[in-house]
């Protein structure tokens, strides 16, 4: 595993909300709610990781991005990628299934 600082992290944050947001497609928050309900529990993410995160996968179009408040954004899965985002997925089950046969 990557040390914190990597880019391993952002990808753990990542995997984390688009895992939650497949299995929960309704769900949407703002990124109070996504640090304390859809991240993978034992870990203390910081803020900032996160916000690179959602503004990366709402930049890809995996996330929509909605301004409730001045300072108040709710994101969600952008159901027109969701296809493409399972795929991902699938793709990387297949390859840690692979790896495991090593």
């Amino acid at each position: 595993m990557r040390d914190k600082d990597q880019p391993g992290a952002d990808e753990q944050i990542i995997r984390g909300i688009l895992r939650h947001l497949i299995e929960n497609p309704d769900a949407k928050d703002t990124i109070e709610g996504i640090l304390k309900w859809w991240l993978p529990d034992g870990h203390m993410w910081k803020r900032g990781e996160v916000q690179e995160a959602l503004d990366f996968m709402a930049l890809k179009g995996w996330l929509t991005k909605r301004k409730t408040a001045p300072t108040k954004e709710v994101y969600g899965i952008n159901r027109d990628r969701s296809g493409e985002i399972k795929k991902l997925f699938s793709a990387e089950c297949r390859n840690q299934s692979n790896a495991g046969d090593l």
